[in-house]
């Protein structure tokens, strides 16, 4: 029998950033244009934040997992129930590049890679599903911006939660 990495503690936490990951998507009621640059950096702060405080493998893969199956039964207003998949492959992705850095999640280059990696991947398979399962029909100077965009805006998210995990860690730690 396989047992499950994370304490109560870890669960609690996770739930927590779960939470927060959700709010972010508050951000698109300011519109297209100023959500996309907003929730990039709040979702990928977000993200960093989360692998650091918690800080065992697998956290990220959870957490996206989560976060598929919950906006499965929520579907996405623009692209449908299957956009959902596109949370799972940038959470598959940035794990992956976590689990690179040891201890996980600690160097700052590899969460901001990772963060933007993230956003490449999340973009993409969110842009694929849209094509080729949905149908529709897009520019590809659109396509390219949507992915450029989110790759710069996680960027940015990846250093402040970077910056703002190793400060919130620190300070759990020390309670």
């Amino acid at each position: 029998m396989a047992k499950f990495p994370f304490t109560t503690r870890d669960v609690t936490l996770m739930a927590a950033f779960l939470a927060l990951l959700m709010v972010t998507e508050v951000v698109w009621v300011l519109g297209t244009v100023v959500g996309n640059f907003v929730y990039g950096i709040l979702f990928g702060a977000v993200l960093i934040i989360a692998a650091i405080v918690v800080g065992k493998k697998y956290t990220i893969l959870t957490l996206g997992i989560v976060k598929t199956i919950i906006e499965l039964f929520f579907a996405p207003m623009y692209g449908g129930t299957l956009m959902a998949l596109s949370y799972l492959a940038g959470a598959i992705v940035l794990e992956a590049i976590l689990q690179l850095s040891e201890p996980y999640a600690a160097s700052n280059k590899m969460n901001i890679i990772g963060a933007t990696l993230y956003a490449f991947s999340n973009r993409l398979a969110s842009m694929l599903i849209l094509i080729f399962i949905y149908g529709m029909t897009l520019p590809g100077y659109i396509i390219v911006a949507y992915i450029v965009i989110n790759m710069v805006t996680f960027a940015i998210g990846g250093f402040l939660g970077n910056k703002i995990g190793i400060k919130v860690k620190g300070t759990l730690e020390s309670v």
